[in-house]
């Protein structure tokens, strides 16, 4: 099982930076410097990256910073953005925000990760009617088999309706692992503040799991449990 270290970031930016933005791949942690554009809306400066990898803005008048807004352009991420009340600015100490992009369908995942691509259809019928931007995340059961965890990372669907969830497990987290090397996960579904969770599933570890290899994968809303 492929696990992965959270690191703190290197205060590197320059004396006269006012903030910086530090963007990450949500998967491999490793971040991002090109392809994408930051903007800070509000602000008439654009950020430089500086030698350490973070978008740094200099001296400037805060007042009109509404959000931070991240386009990853034609890499495999999702967009986000991010309000000024979740953005560390002035005075704080650290005035530095990590910010972690998650995975689009097409993500290029190495081996020995443990992710899932799937489909949420309203319902079990034909014509399939796909739920588009529902907020998809995973749910794994703890070595004692009788907790479940949430992973941090959510993604969110598509107009028709595909999805892709991962899990990224740290030093700590333990798993439980069946007889076959497989984890239990659930599949975790927000839509209008309503969620709603999957029947228990065998996910292979370190595998990349699909409709075509595991058919529980086509998800219908409906048949969701609360």
């Amino acid at each position: 099982m492929q696990r992965f270290e959270v690191r703190q970031p290197e205060l590197a930016y320059r004396r006269d930076a006012l903030f910086a933005v530090e963007v990450l791949d949500a998967v491999t942690l490793s971040r991002l410097t090109e392809g994408i554009d930051v903007v800070a809306d509000g602000l008439r400066g654009k950020p430089t990256v500086n030698t350490s990898g973070l978008f740094v803005w200099r001296k400037e008048d805060l007042t009109q910073l509404r959000k931070i807004s991240i386009e990853p352009g034609r890499l495999p991420y999702e967009r986000r953005e991010i309000p000024r009340a979740q953005l560390k600015l002035p005075p704080a100490t650290l005035p530095l925000t990590t910010i972690e992009l998650s995975p689009l369908g097409n993500y290029p995942f190495v081996a020995g990760m443990t992710a899932a691509r799937g489909m949420l259809i309203e319902e079990d019928v034909v014509p399939r009617v796909p739920v588009a931007n529902a907020e998809i995340g995973l749910r794994w059961l703890d070595e004692d088999a009788t907790t479940w965890r949430d992973a941090p990372i959510t993604s969110h669907t598509t107009a028709a309706g595909d999805f892709v969830a991962f899990l990224r497990l740290s030093p700590t987290d333990a798993p439980h692992v069946d007889v076959n090397g497989a984890l239990t996960v659930r599949v975790r579904a927000g839509r209008d503040a309503d969620t709603r969770f999957s029947a228990d599933l065998k996910l292979p570890q370190g595998r990349v799991a699909d409709p075509s290899t595991l058919s529980t994968l086509i998800l219908a809303w409906d048949a969701l449990q609360p």
